[in-house]
């Protein structure tokens, strides 16, 4: 075989988008699948296989899905473009590349579809916003890339995480469990439940505490009339209050009541 029974291959080559070493395992890759069509005809064969019409995003997509073009080095390789090209050639090569990740990033997509992960319209939002830049390497990565990007709530995750783990298949189990391990390492410190609301009470605290010092230090006022003494301070009350909830989970009960007073009033009636 050579490479006039894929052309494509040769004008990827021509663009500088593959290499010669690149271009001559992809060719040995094709001897071997022919060969074992030849010879093994009713039997799948275990790589993806080239059409001897596919254009040239179809011929970049499979290169990357079959790792003849190693990943980090394409993406690289992209992104020193500017440096060799300009113009209608940059562009033409920039788009080349951007489509044909969009097409293996698509690929991941529809694995998440076809396992009744996501549903449809899940499915064609993500394709909306498939990125040109990087590679979504499986359908965990693209399962995480939704959730990143929004495409996908956390709520709706949740729902899909319980109808898989009720209903869904092997690999769908596999897919969902991988993502939500992930996500939990990804998520940070200060998003965490319980964080927020621990340290908008210690600031609370600390404020109370000082306040109750600089009180001590201070001359006795004048004793204030006793209708006074026993108001609530409701501005104070109410920022105390949106701190805390602020700072809950979103969805959580609340569960924490505050209370802030003068100095030396007593509380009031709960």
């Amino acid at each position: 075989m050579t490479t006039h029974s894929h052309p494509a291959l040769a004008q990827v080559h021509q663009l500088g988008l593959i290499t010669d070493d690149e271009l001559d395992d992809a060719i040995a890759e094709l001897d071997i699948i022919t060969l074992q069509r030849n010879h093994n005809a009713d039997e799948d064969i275990d790589v993806p296989e080239l059409a001897a019409d596919a254009g040239l995003v179809d011929t970049l997509a499979w290169l990357l899905l079959t790792d003849l073009l190693p990943q980090d080095g394409f993406l690289q390789r992209v992104r020193d473009l500017p440096r060799q090209h300009d113009g209608a050639a940059l562009l033409e090569r920039q788009q080349l590349a951007a489509d044909a990740l969009r097409q293996v990033n698509r690929l991941a997509i529809d694995t998440l579809y076809d396992e009744d992960v996501i549903d449809q319209w899940q499915r064609d939002a993500a394709h909306a916003s498939l990125p040109g830049d990087r590679i979504l390497a499986s359908p965990i990565a693209a399962l995480r890339d939704m959730l990143r990007q929004g495409t996908l709530s956390a709520q709706q995750f949740e729902a899909l995480r319980l109808r898989t783990r009720q209903r869904g298949s092997e690999l769908a189990r596999i897919i969902v469990d991988a993502a939500a391990r992930h996500a939990r390492r990804e998520r940070p410190a200060y998003a965490r439940p319980g964080i927020w609301v621990r340290a908008a009470l210690i600031l609370l605290l600390l404020a109370f505490a000082a306040r109750a010092i600089v009180s001590r230090q201070a001359p006795a006022p004048a004793a204030a009339p006793a209708a006074e003494q026993g108001v609530e301070r409701r501005d104070l009350q109410q920022r105390a209050a949106q701190a805390v909830e602020s700072a809950r989970v979103p969805g959580a009960g609340a569960d924490l009541s505050i209370t802030v007073v003068q100095d030396g009033a007593t509380p009031p009636a709960r």
